[in-house]
């Protein structure tokens, strides 16, 4: 999980882990799955539902509009994505994890939760104000 949050804002990766551990003490593991983004990757996801198979997924290209995981003027990301872990101990983002929960803990830490956006609700992402 260190290699995600290479780059991204100190307070971030602070206000996560008390995260993560919070949720390890409720029996409901979690993990960084993505941090920094560069330009390319930003566009990739921009175009899945667009250009490439998927569904949309964001509606931040990486140029016009840059997001929170891409690095900003102190240098750092301000955003990272969690998934919660399976039986297996793999990412997973079913609709039985505990997400409101990890939206109440975001939002207790002082982080903007993607699950309270409207127009696309981004249920993993949380990021700096």
């Amino acid at each position: 999980m260190k290699d995600k949050l290479l780059g991204v804002h100190p307070t971030v990766i602070v206000r996560v882990a008390r995260i993560l551990d919070a949720l390890v003490a409720l029996q409901a593991p979690a993990i960084v799955t993505a941090g920094v983004r560069s330009v390319s990757e930003q566009q990739a996801l921009y175009a899945q539902g667009r250009t490439r198979p998927g569904r949309i997924v964001t509606n931040v290209d990486g140029v016009i509009r840059r997001s929170n995981h891409q690095l900003k003027d102190d240098g750092f990301g301000h955003a990272v994505d969690i998934a919660f872990l399976d039986d297996r101990g793999k990412p997973s983002w079913e609709e039985h994890h505990p997400w409101e929960l990890l939206g109440a803990m975001a939002r207790q830490q002082g982080l903007v939760w993607g699950g309270d956006w409207k127009s696309i609700v981004d249920r993993p992402h949380v990021e700096l104000p």
